[in-house]
């Protein structure tokens, strides 16, 4: 996906062609993948304490590769030449992070999962025109709003002869709350035509989860610590989640 971006946005600076489709509004759906960038959330998912006496002690969630997600976007042109749009948007990412823990007798599974749901909008600029699939590139910028779940964590461990479970030992909960964080993204994109009125949008996207509304405190009982993590275990204060996406849309013109 990147690689066709990169080829596209060198066709344009070696400056070919002007003849690029471009419709008033248009809405897309599609697939996201985003990689966390940095984040705490990529850490190990647990570990055994080291007194041997059972407890779990969680320290990230191990969402590590692509997280999956789709989105709803609609997009208008706000000027007769067709250059500036207002892009609007609706995205889910659903995060999931599993790890598996090995002992002489026993066999543990872990797993940490959250959803964030996003609304966007911002401002969008048609850059180039390219002869290839009458398409375009453009650049945007988009400031987000999205409300994060409280990561769940389970943890189910089995006797390794037997294959029971040792129900003594299992743990499923979610300790930290939903809440809402602002943040932005600056998107780098392509859009041509694949059939007809049938369109592809690919795009790259580089942004924050959590701008504004962290949570700063260190040490009250009751800090949130890391934004996708379930428990505040060795965590402090909320750090910014940045991530990269690539994004994959069928766009229809309205």
């Amino acid at each position: 996906m990147v690689r066709v971006v990169l080829i596209a946005l060198t066709s344009a600076l070696l400056g070919i062609g002007a003849s690029a489709q471009v419709y008033r509004s248009s809405a897309s759906v599609g697939y996201t993948a985003t990689f966390l960038l940095n984040s705490p959330a990529t850490n190990l998912i647990f570990s055994p304490s080291s007194n041997d006496s059972g407890i779990v002690y969680v320290n990230g969630s191990r969402f590590v590769g692509a997280q999956s997600g789709l989105t709803l976007r609609y997009v208008h042109a706000l000027d007769q030449q067709q250059r500036w749009f207002i892009p609007m948007s609706i995205e889910a990412i659903f995060f999931r992070g599993k790890q598996r823990l090995e002992s002489l007798l026993f066999i543990g599974r872990g797993e940490v999962a959250t959803d964030v749901y996003t609304l966007s909008t911002g401002v969008q600029y048609r850059f180039a025109d390219l002869p290839l699939a009458q398409a375009f590139l453009y650049a945007g910028i988009e400031p987000r709003v999205s409300v994060v779940g409280g990561a769940s964590f389970s943890y189910q461990v089995t006797d390794k002869s037997t294959g029971a479970p040792v129900s003594e030992y299992g743990i499923d909960t979610t300790l930290k709350p939903t809440v809402i964080r602002a943040g932005g993204i600056v998107r780098l994109g392509a859009q041509g035509v694949l059939d007809d009125r049938i369109m592809l949008n690919l795009s790259i996207a580089w942004g924050a989860f959590n701008l504004i509304g962290r949570d700063g405190r260190t040490t009250d009982p009751q800090r949130r610590g890391q934004l996708l993590t379930p428990t505040r275990i060795f965590e402090t204060s909320e750090a910014i989640e940045q991530f990269l996406q690539f994004s994959l849309w069928i766009q229809y013109p309205l």
